[in-house]
């Protein structure tokens, strides 16, 4: 999920073939490139790091205000006047979030 979350904040996939040092045979080597660059680097745990997580928020909805909580087991968010995301962790609940308000703002036109 992280991959796919990774890609429409414009990272892209990159596949290798490198010899394998004792056989010669080729690896597959699946790297990945960060958005706006050549340099490999890993992308973010966006469903289960805060942090990673309110990158995706600063990204597909920066102008709204919201908020995230941790209660009875369950994480929940909230962005601008969009509906509360209920899930399994804070960090989910976010990414759920924030998805929802950038598919609201396409929707409303911006």
């Amino acid at each position: 999920m992280d991959a796919a979350i990774g890609r429409l904040l414009g990272w892209r996939k990159k596949v290798e073939y490198v010899k394998h040092s004792d056989d010669g045979a080729a690896v597959r080597r699946t790297l990945w490139v960060v958005p706006a660059g050549n340099e490999t680097g890993i992308v973010p745990q966006f469903t289960t790091s805060i942090d990673a997580a309110m990158l995706l928020v600063n990204e597909m909805a920066a102008d709204g205000a919201g908020g995230v909580s941790w209660a009875n087991g369950k994480g929940t968010a909230i962005i601008g006047d969009g509906p509360y995301c209920v899930a399994a962790t804070p960090a989910l609940a976010l990414c759920i979030a924030a998805l929802r308000a950038k598919k609201a703002r396409v929707a409303d036109g911006a």
